[in-house]
């Protein structure tokens, strides 16, 4: 299917979604208020979230793997991260690419 074919929005949704749900069954998850979660998402964005960089390495893998297997691609160049850490009480951001 051609990117701007009518059906085109509803395919990558259900996508999406498979991806998403596959995510949610890895048990990397912190708790926002009575919330467990491990990602967020709003039309064509997705945030992983994570304890650590080593979790969310590991969330982006899977989701990199789920994805491939639906042949949809992540596009390296428009990914971004941020990591916002406590060490020894203090807060520690790291961005990136």
């Amino acid at each position: 299917m051609k990117q701007g074919d009518s059906l085109s929005p509803i395919f990558f949704n259900l996508a999406k979604q498979k991806v998403i749900q596959s995510i949610k069954m890895v048990h990397n998850v912190i708790k926002i208020g009575k919330e467990q979660l491990n990602v967020l998402a709003y039309a064509d964005d997705i945030v992983l979230i994570g304890k650590n960089e080593i979790e969310i390495r590991q969330l982006f893998v899977e989701m990199e793997n789920i994805a491939r297997k639906l042949r949809l691609h992540i596009n390296q160049g428009k990914t971004k991260y941020m990591i916002v850490e406590w060490k020894n009480g203090s807060k520690q951001n790291k961005m990136g690419n």
